[in-house]
């Protein structure tokens, strides 16, 4: 008995020890905020506008406003949602491809990533800063039914979570995940994570369900950040209509450089979701 104690208290204060960390920097691993690098859409061609807005608590969000010249036609509107690591700055290219997509588009920096105001993080923070965005876009004009949301990895959860606040055209999820525990189980399935452990959820197994609108959610197949397992959940979960499209070859930050291989799927989808909100 004396042998197993011995074995068995340092194993205990080991774990304990891992799972108190885990704990404590959870957010430290969730937001990795970084300042901007100076690229501007302009290196891509591109007249952009510098707008920045409160969010619900004050905080000031800043973002970028890129708009094709005014034509007869109204264009479908894009609010971009990125993920943990990135800024505007480092989505100057895809600002580009975007653009050529069709959208005129609202791309914003959550708190304390690129210039926006730094002030703490949480699940709870950055999504009123996307809703702020969402409805700073409302207040140039542009209806609901002309406005999509798309999201890339943790933007995914901010996205989906969108979607159930306001009335969007259509959602596209890239690299979405089912919960932040789902990725802390899939990734550290020995150190029993229970849901009351976790800080922010980031339930977009549960968002995808309350939505309105068409979604459309993209997967790398061999997406090493959020396995493709864990997007086959997220969408099994969805409510229709929903689609899903596994883009061959690539991992979970290489979208860009594979844009012309979904174009005519993202303008389609975008096609059928402006029919059916004109309607609503």
């Amino acid at each position: 008995m004396k042998q197993w104690k011995i074995i068995l208290i340092p194993v205990v204060l080991a774990y304990l020890t891992i799972l108190g960390l885990f704990l404590l920097a959870q957010r430290t691993l969730i937001y990795r905020p970084t300042p901007l690098n100076g690229d501007t859409p302009q290196k891509y061609g591109l007249h952009y506008q510098d707008v920045s807005f409160p969010s619900s608590d004050g905080i000031t969000i800043t973002g970028w406003w890129i708009q094709h010249p005014q034509g007869k036609t109204p264009r479908p509107v894009l609010l971009y949602c990125h993920g943990n690591g990135a800024n505007i700055s480092l989505l100057s290219e895809v600002s580009r491809l975007f653009y050529d997509f069709g959208f005129d588009e609202l791309l914003f920096d959550y708190r304390s990533f690129g210039a926006s105001q730094h002030a703490p993080l949480s699940e709870i923070a950055v999504a009123a800063d996307a809703l702020a965005a969402y409805h700073w876009i409302q207040t140039r004009g542009v209806p609901e039914n002309r406005m999509l949301i798309w999201g890339h990895s943790l933007g995914s959860s901010v996205a989906a979570w969108l979607a159930t606040q306001t009335h969007p055209a259509g959602l596209i999820l890239e690299g979405a995940f089912p919960s932040t525990r789902a990725i802390s189980t899939k990734r550290y399935p020995w150190l029993l994570v229970f849901p009351f452990m976790i800080q922010d959820p980031f339930d977009t197994e549960a968002y995808v369900q309350k939505r309105t609108c068409p979604l459309l959610e993209f997967h790398a197949e061999k997406d090493t950040i959020i396995p493709i397992d864990l997007g086959e959940r997220v969408f099994a979960k969805a409510v229709e209509p929903k689609q899903f499209v596994v883009v061959k070859g690539i991992d979970h930050n290489d979208f860009p450089s594979v844009a012309e291989g979904y174009k005519d799927v993202v303008m389609n989808f975008t096609k059928g979701c402006l029919k059916q909100a004109a309607t609503r």
